[in-house]
């Protein structure tokens, strides 16, 4: 059976952090902006020491790290624009532990946290949100309940991954994509 909607929690997740909502581990203000930002210097000098990876290294490194949650499913991704979305239906939304060990894993790949795991709100089962670079290479992690529309096709899963990968485009040839 073809399954429809986990596009919507990607999305969730994507706006979520873009307007910066949640983010409710203790922190908040003008302190913990300038943290981030702190982060976000320190790692983007670690970008450029980072080994160049293809695409097909990127999604190796995915399914490495998200393996103990559940099977990677990439998304048809859209011509001509440089990013590809996943997903990875879990039995229950992930919580801080689990992401974190996602983290981890991607860590021991080369990847680098580009800022704390956030919070979607103070209930952990709302799900939670990070970022992490390697070279020209950004994910966005998210995990979160699975959208009340699709609940029944993915029964028993009440949880899903959304992974979205964006790199720097190259418009050399007809697709903008990185080296296969």
């Amino acid at each position: 059976m073809r399954r429809f909607g986990l596009t919507t929690a990607s999305a969730v997740i994507l706006v979520l952090s873009i307007s910066g909502c949640g983010g409710s581990d203790g922190e908040a203000g003008p302190a913990a902006a300038k943290r981030e930002a702190s982060a976000s210097a320190s790692s983007a000098g670690k970008r450029g020491e980072a080994t160049a990876k293809s695409l097909k290294q990127v999604r190796d490194d995915l399914r490495f790290a998200t393996r103990p949650h559940g099977d990677m499913n990439i998304l048809d991704r859209p011509e001509g624009f440089c990013t590809e979305d996943a997903v990875v239906p879990t039995l229950k939304v992930l919580d801080r532990t689990a992401m974190n060990g996602i983290v981890q894993r991607l860590k021991t790949r080369g990847w680098t946290p580009d800022g704390p795991l956030r919070m979607v709100s103070d209930n952990g089962a709302d799900g939670s949100v990070t970022f992490l670079t390697s070279g020209q290479w950004r994910i966005l992690l998210g995990a979160a309940p699975v959208p009340d529309e699709v609940k029944e096709a993915y029964a028993p899963n009440r949880g899903t991954l959304a992974l979205n990968t964006t790199w720097t485009c190259r418009r050399t040839t007809a697709s903008p994509s990185p080296t296969m």
